[in-house]
């Protein structure tokens, strides 16, 4: 390379463009840029009718967020090709973006202060050239991904609609011409490639450059002319089309990402009693009653299914699906009457088990649960539930349980076992909250008992309420009334407060998400641990020993309410290998765990439409082909043993305290 050629590295901005191209290009730009400034302002007002949540975000939070999750697309990782596919394609397009930056402040920058080069020239041209080139390739790669997964299908089913499979082939088109316009101009530019080996460093566009040696420069230029204005036509149609399609999450979704509210799918955003008065509203009817940022989230959905995916509603054949709904209402206006009807029927919102899986598994963070209770409450509220659902909520309201059994029954369990109330012990290590279920149903009472023998041999100081536990609320909650629970919260919360003791111990993963998540809004701030956790602990800490038993294959059901709404994953897997059970992991576990289908009051309804949910939950527990299926949650246990019983299956069903107990050193004679 001669010292002249050396000393000017760089190319010519806007190389072979005529100045009638180029006002074009301004025109376009300028036209593209007001339409998609239009709709972003038309969503922006959209937001604003809605009601302001109230909550403040933590600035350093949501900066984390936004580099963890929209720029390192840690979620979206977790997907495999789907995740690869989209990181490809988010990174490719980032630095391509930032690629077409640096050549537009050069371009204007040296044009401002008159210098035909300003910075893109030498060592940093050539390592902008190069990392365009890799991450160009990255960009296609993806989007052939993409598309192969349409066609294919794959573990996360991504919407095959014409609309989808069109702005694939718009990035496609805009990618590949990209290339083409670039090779198209090392092999015209400057009379020969001879003249520009270090354009060697574009190696894809030097690759197309070297097929086209004997051309004849005037038709190079010709074509690349017509190359580069379908580039830059398709490229300002990607601007324009922003806010009106899918493409929308390019704004929106960082945008809730990184003002999402810091709150677990198990809890509940409040109903003011006070604005129920003023305003007459209950619940979610028209669109306008979301708050400011749920409608935000709405817009941020990227249409990619994976929470209809892992949704057990939609997978079993319910009219659920989490993406609809939200799809749904990001698409009424918001003077709308009512966003119930036959897009968002009851049938809908009452397939919904509240298992959370739909946010957990959202890259984009919106809270497809909580827009679903409060559409809920809506039906609550205009009488729409009925059967047995609606027996449910009266009996909870009324006798302080779902099953209507009377109050003085409550610690009927008890009777023989020498179990001290809170007023025998006044200051015990653990309260132990007992819970409807393990109170009155026949099955989960055995569970009670277990764990009532396990904290004896641990020598735990431990004591009961009794008479004056009541339900948590936790049904009404999830079922969208949210004064029966406020109530029955109350009640708790009153009742809690005057006794003295260090932990909340529970066998129901339902109540511990109410004391330990929802009670705190309301007052009521203590620290409860779920029994799998406790057991845990009194085993690695010496205070419970258990017998070596020859192992026996196992498999546990992860309760929703425990796993995925609040990280207790290991705990119950470290007890039950103590307690003997050789621990084999279904397709779906832990956090990633599928339903057992009793959640959000679905305990209390019954299930006519497409398969039912625990046998299919069932179903896959069988691959791992256990002797004992182990579980944690009183809910769990009636649904996994209707769907054992309606097969004929001679597998056991016992939760992790039971297993735990018969483990227990047999007492002395």
């Amino acid at each position: 390379m001669s010292p002249l050629i050396a000393a000017v590295v760089t190319r010519e901005i806007l190389w072979n463009v005529p100045s009638w191209a180029r006002a074009l290009m301004y025109l376009l730009f300028l036209a593209a840029l007001a339409v998609c400034v239009l709709g972003i302002v038309r969503k922006v007002r959209a937001w604003r009718k809605g009601r302001e949540s109230g909550v403040s975000v933590s600035a350093a939070k949501a900066l984390g967020r936004l580099w963890r999750d929209a720029i390192l697309q840690a979620r979206i990782w977790r997907s495999g090709a789907a995740g690869l596919s989209h990181a490809l394609v988010f990174w490719g397009f980032v630095v391509l973006f930032i690629g077409t930056c640096i050549v537009a402040l050069e371009d204007y920058g040296g044009w401002l202060l008159g210098r035909e080069h300003l910075f893109f020239t030498g060592n940093f041209y050539l390592g902008v050239s190069f990392a365009l080139e890799v991450f160009g390739i990255f960009f296609l790669v993806g989007l052939v991904l993409a598309l192969a997964r349409r066609k294919a299908g794959g573990g996360f089913r991504p919407l095959n609609r014409r609309i989808d499979i069109a702005l694939l082939w718009l990035f496609l088109v805009i990618g590949l011409s990209g290339f083409v316009t670039e090779g198209l101009r090392i092999a015209a530019a400057g009379g020969g490639m001879e003249e520009h080996p270090y354009e060697r460093w574009s190696f894809v566009g030097w690759g197309l450059a070297v097929c086209l040696r004997g051309v004849e420069p005037a038709l190079l230029e010709l074509c690349h002319l017509a190359v580069w204005l379908l580039h830059m036509v398709l490229s300002m149609s990607f601007i324009a089309l922003i806010p009106y399609c899918k493409l929308r999450h390019i704004f929106f979704a960082p945008l809730n990402i990184a003002l999402r509210e810091d709150r677990k799918a198990g809890r509940y955003e409040g109903v003011s009693l006070e604005e129920v008065e003023e305003t007459g509203r209950y619940g979610v009817a028209t669109k306008a009653d979301f708050t400011r940022r749920q409608l935000l989230s709405f817009d941020a959905c990227t249409e990619c299914a994976r929470c209809q995916t892992v949704c057990p509603a939609t997978t079993t054949g319910k009219p659920l699906s989490p993406m609809k709904v939200v799809l749904d209402i990001a698409g009424a206006e918001a003077s709308a009457d009512s966003l119930h009807g036959e897009e968002i029927s009851p049938d809908v919102l009452w397939a919904c088990t509240s298992c959370g899986a739909c946010v957990e598994e959202c890259p984009v963070y919106i809270d497809q649960l909580g827009a679903i209770v409060d559409l809920r409450r809506h039906l609550v509220a205009e009488g729409e539930i009925r059967g047995s659902a609606q027996g449910a909520l009266r009996s909870v309201g009324a006798a302080g349980n779902p099953w209507g059994m009377p109050r003085e029954e409550r610690a009927s369990w008890s009777e023989g076992l020498d179990v001290p109330t809170i007023e025998e012990e006044p200051s015990p290590e653990v309260l132990f909250w007992i819970g409807c279920a393990g109170s009155y149903d026949r099955r989960s009472r055995k569970v009670t008992e277990a764990m009532v023998r396990i904290l004896k041999a641990a020598g735990v100081r431990f004591a009961i309420l009794g008479k004056s536990e009541c339900c948590t609320g936790d049904p009404a909650r999830r079922m969208g009334d949210e004064f029966t629970y406020t109530e029955l919260a109350g009640t708790n919360i009153e009742t809690l407060s005057a006794a003295s003791f260090e932990r909340i111990l529970t066998t129901c993963p339902h109540c511990f998400n109410a004391i330990a998540n929802e009670y705190p809004d309301l007052g009521g701030d203590y620290e409860v641990v779920h029994h799998s956790e406790f057991i845990e602990e009194l085993i690695s800490t010496g205070r419970l020993e258990l017998d070596e038993v020859a192992p026996i294959r196992g498999t546990l059901h992860d309760p929703c309410y425990l796993a995925r709404q609040n990280d207790v994953v290991e705990a119950p897997r470290s007890a039950l290998r103590s307690a003997g059970l050789e621990v084999v992991e279904p397709e779906q576990s832990g956090k990633e765990g599928f339903c057992c289908g009793a959640g959000g009051g679905r305990m209390w309804m019954e299930e006519d439409t497409g398969e039912r949910i625990n046998s299919e939950r069932w179903r896959q527990l069988q691959e791992t082909e256990p002797e004992t299926v182990a579980v944690g949650c009183p809910f769990c246990m009636t649904m996994m043993t209707d769907a054992r019983d309606s097969v004929d299956s001679p597998v056991e069903v016992k939760d992790i305290a039971e297993l735990v107990a018969e483990r227990l050193p047999a007492s002395p004679s």
